[in-house]
């Protein structure tokens, strides 16, 4: 899971990413944190749309917090923004960005484990896993990590963010996945392939194209379908990404 400080105090930053990086670690859920100390890094990061929660401060140079969440928010609709700050005076602009809490800094060793317990038990998604079989132990994968699996002969390589090292491989056909998949957005790519939609960058050119690079080949006959497929999915669900 991706998640975002934003704060002109580094210290103060690095120990946020590492509190909330802690806690879902804690939770077996693998956490890359980045740290920015201006908005301007934050605007830069490729693939916003990842990222799940943003800690933010409100007064900073240049572009205070509370436009920098409405940035975040148009384009990552889904993103939980999360103001920590010194002053409570801002509190109130939280909500022109639908804000889901407000923490002064002060405040913070002892506001945001609650925070955090709150922020995890909201993401339904996160606790949604696949189990799987392979040498001779059953291990769940939670859905929110799995980019795409593969199917490769006899096994089913299963693919995180990570390029070309899968999460896990085991027997199995993609026929045989869980019909539940389909309602958590994934989907049946060709013969060989099922995407997480939710990490899927763009459908064009008999190509699909995830967040991390990795582009998947599409017949023509299939193209229109999954095209289609994906797009009325977006329409349903893309404003909570």
């Amino acid at each position: 899971m991706h998640i975002l400080v934003c704060d002109d105090d580094a210290a103060f930053s690095a120990k946020v990413a590492e509190y909330a990086a802690t806690y879902f670690e804690a939770h077996e859920i693998p956490v890359q944190a980045t740290v920015c100390s201006d908005p301007e890094q934050v605007l830069a990061i490729p693939d916003l749309e990842l990222y799940r929660i943003a800690f933010l401060d409100v007064d900073m140079p240049q572009v205070n917090g509370i436009a920098l969440g409405g940035q975040l928010r148009h384009r990552n609709p889904d993103i939980c923004l999360v103001y920590v700050s010194a002053y409570l005076a801002f509190a109130l602009d939280g909500y022109k960005v639908n804000a889901y809490r407000y923490i002064l800094k002060r405040d913070v060793a002892k506001q945001l484990p609650s925070c955090l317990e709150d922020i995890f038990s909201g993401m339904s998604d996160l606790r949604k896993t696949l189990e799987v079989h392979h040498n001779r132990t059953t291990s769940e994968i939670p859905l929110d990590q799995i980019y795409y699996l593969e199917s490769d002969l006899r096994k089913i390589n299963v693919y995180g963010e990570t390029l070309h090292k899968p999460l896990c491989s085991y027997y199995g056909k993609l026929t045989d996945l869980p019909a539940s998949l389909q309602e958590d957005g994934f989907l049946r790519v060709g013969r060989s392939f099922v995407v997480n939609m939710r990490y899927i960058r763009q459908i064009s050119n008999y190509k699909v194209m995830l967040q991390n690079g990795v582009e998947l080949g599409v017949s023509r006959n299939g193209y229109a379908a999954i095209r289609g497929a994906y797009l009325e999915w977006k329409g349903q669900f893309g404003d909570e990404l």
